[in-house]
């Protein structure tokens, strides 16, 4: 039943970003994209017109509906398609919640973000390829299923008119922690690290508002607004995610595992010297460079669970990503994974420590406590698997989500002994300063007063 034939063609094509994104609105699909100015390198994968679609625990499929468990269904279809083509097999997300389905029951709180489901992975009729550097050529997929299904026609994708969007802004209604209760977090985390329950933990906040800007000029603004890695706009059922992250998760090439923690954080300057100050603070931080040891060591904990002895080794240490408002510290990891199994994959390596903690599951019992729900598909992770196995999933983080007019979106950061409440809170505002500007958020004082004039 699960046995897919591929057909691979070639178009002459005049694609953009914003064709792309109505082509996903109006199909019901799903764009993963990459846009980096400075060399104009990347590959982007549109899927339109989903046949299968995996979730908590149903898969849909042509009329039918049945109850499975969604990763080991992943890796069936995976075995039983195996062949070396290096195109997309499935594209989808889990969620930072779907933690609590990976680890013993009891260990977690159960918090629950109900916004989009909890795991969610499609394989789509027809996926468009097309690469930054080959304006004007596309590589057309085309999947065919042994059960029916609804058909598509991938013309009109070819034929789409680019709608112009109208201007627009949006309208803050809160945070989920005030500044004083996001700084009292902090002094907790500091606590817990004191008392030897934690080395540290991630802390975020979930701003919400409203808006009358489309969700596809949403997408349009805030992927020009910042150099782009792994970028998502996807349609779920009348809800819309929009990611503009930095960070990978992990990468799979070969059965080579390679996973690349963001830690470490300073805001960029207009002015060229204090722009050059701010990343030697930065890379001469001891407190950073110090969070991000603590996860790599972590991340090559997990990986050791899945990969050959001897095989994990740290690539580099650190690495510096410039961002159009903030630096980052970054490294890279890699190891030999034994078996491509994606069940074990996710369980040994989600959620990643970068975003939740070290050690991870206490960390992860305190941010439950401290934020008081979940998370949802924030910190998640989004990204495709191919028909050979290899993979890349990114952590969402710079991520908005939409509904129906109202959008929210989390910025947080990761928490340790040498932390200050007051600096910590105001890096979430910087993180949040790139998203508040490309949707024309209105200002607020509560959110932009390290940014601006009272």
């Amino acid at each position: 039943m699960w046995k897919i034939r591929p057909k691979i063609s070639e178009k002459k094509f005049d694609w953009n970003f914003e064709l792309f994104f109505q082509a996903a609105e109006e199909f019901n699909g799903t764009f993963l994209f990459t846009n980096d100015p400075e060399n104009n390198t990347g590959k982007n994968i549109l899927g339109v017109n989903p046949v299968v679609v995996i979730t908590e625990d149903i898969v849909e499929f042509g009329n039918k509906s049945v109850k499975i468990n969604p990763l080991e269904l992943i890796d069936e279809i995976l075995r039983i398609n195996n062949m070396e083509m290096n195109h997309p097999l499935f594209l989808g997300y889990l969620s930072y919640d779907y933690k609590d389905q990976l680890e013993e029951k009891g260990l977690f709180a159960g918090l629950q973000h109900k916004k989009l489901p909890q795991i969610y992975f499609v394989i789509y009729e027809y996926y468009i390829i097309t690469e930054n550097m080959k304006k004007g050529y596309a590589e057309i997929v085309k999947l065919n299923f042994e059960f029916e299904h609804k058909k598509f026609n991938i013309e009109k994708v070819f034929n789409l008119e680019i709608e112009k969007n109208v201007g627009g802004s949006s309208k803050y209604i809160g945070s989920s922690l005030s500044r004083d209760e996001f700084k009292n977090g902090v002094e907790k985390i500091k606590e817990y690290v004191k008392q030897g329950d934690i080395y540290q933990a991630n802390l975020t906040r979930e701003i919400t508002g409203t808006t009358d800007i489309k969700p596809t000029e949403l997408a349009s603004r805030l992927s020009q607004s910042n150099p782009i890695e792994f970028g998502v706009f996807s349609k779920i059922n009348d809800s819309y995610m929009i990611s503009t992250t930095p960070e990978r998760f992990f990468r799979v090439k070969d059965k080579v595992l390679t996973t690349s923690p963001v830690k470490g954080t300073i805001e960029r300057s207009k002015n060229p010297v204090k722009d050059k100050e701010n990343l030697q603070i930065l890379l001469n931080s001891g407190k950073d460079k110090a969070e991000l040891a603590m996860i790599v060591d972590l991340l090559r904990n997990d990986m050791h669970k899945i990969c050959t002895d001897d095989s994990v080794f740290v690539k580099d240490f650190p690495m510096v990503k410039k961002l159009n408002n903030v630096y980052h510290l970054y490294s890279e990891i890699e190891g030999n994974l034994r078996e491509v199994n994606y069940e074990k994959i996710f369980k040994a390596l989600f959620p990643c420590g970068s975003i939740s903690g070290c050690p991870k599951v206490r960390s992860c019992q305190v941010i439950e406590e401290l934020e008081g729900i979940g998370r949802g598909a924030y910190t998640g992770s989004f990204g495709y698997i191919n028909f050979n196995g290899n993979a890349d999933f990114n952590i969402l983080i710079r991520t908005l989500f939409y509904e129906k007019g109202n959008i929210s979106f989390n910025v947080g950061g990761g928490i340790t002994l040498l932390s200050d409440p007051e600096m910590e809170y105001r890096e979430t505002i910087h993180k949040a300063n790139n998203i508040y500007n490309a949707i024309k958020m209105e200002e607020i004082w509560e959110e932009r007063y390290c940014l601006t004039e009272k």
